[in-house]
């Protein structure tokens, strides 16, 4: 990857993917972003909306970014879902299956269409958005965990798959105040009847550098790893 690469964002409507996208495009990298609530475009950058969730639409999201960028150097998969938040016995079975949908299986499908595209231009980097919720139990949030320990554990099966081809896939565990953090509170203050105390969470912009180095030629001998930013 040279040092102005080309990036496919997917989830990127708000919190670490919409930060990131705006972040690349300002250094000057070319950003095509996905999400379900596209934001204002800006130079280098491209949203089009995308239901990853479907799979007509994740091919053709897929094929856009391919014909608008040329070569696609970076994938970076932020989609998660906020819902089924709740006791694990209750959960409700079409809530959880949307958690694993949108985390897990909106990934396969696009890394179906983008990893041969990279595989053929030379290689590149693949970035998932973990959480320690997928290795350390979270009261309230079984569904969001169990998805996100898929996603991971899928991220590290690929890595070894594609062992020799140039292309590296790693996971990070992002550690920020965030949409989706917020929903999460909420929601779990909501089934309790009070707020639940927490210490406060970093600005979303801390996480960026982890995610450039991950995306740059430095970290080329770099894969099948899960990388946590921890909470300060």
């Amino acid at each position: 990857m040279t040092s102005q690469y080309t990036v496919v964002i997917a989830g990127a409507s708000s919190g670490f993917g919409a930060a990131l996208t705006h972040d690349l495009a300002a250094a000057g990298h070319q950003v095509v972003a996905g999400a379900r609530r596209p934001r204002p475009g800006a130079p280098r950058m491209r949203y089009i909306p995308v239901d990853l969730c479907d799979g007509e639409a994740t091919a053709g999201f897929a094929q856009a970014a391919i014909e608008h960028l040329g070569r696609v150097d970076g994938l970076v998969y932020c989609a998660a879902d906020p819902g089924a938040v709740g006791r694990a016995w209750q959960l409700d079975e079409d809530a959880f299956a949307r958690v694993l949908d949108v985390s897990l299986l909106g990934f396969v499908r696009l890394a179906g269409h983008l990893v041969p595209h990279m595989q053929q231009t030379g290689g590149g980097s693949i970035i998932t958005v973990g959480s320690q919720a997928a290795r350390t139990p979270v009261d309230l949030l079984a569904a969001y965990g169990a998805a996100k320990a898929a996603l991971e554990h899928y991220s590290r099966c690929l890595a070894e798959e594609l062992s020799g081809t140039r292309i590296r896939v790693n996971t990070i565990g992002i550690a920020a105040e965030t949409e989706l953090a917020a929903t999460h509170r909420t929601a779990k203050a909501t089934l309790r009847g009070r707020p639940s105390p927490h210490p406060p969470l970093p600005d979303v912009a801390e996480s960026l550098p982890l995610a450039r180095w991950l995306l740059s030629d430095q970290s080329r001998h770099v894969t099948g790893q899960i990388i946590e930013a921890n909470r300060p």
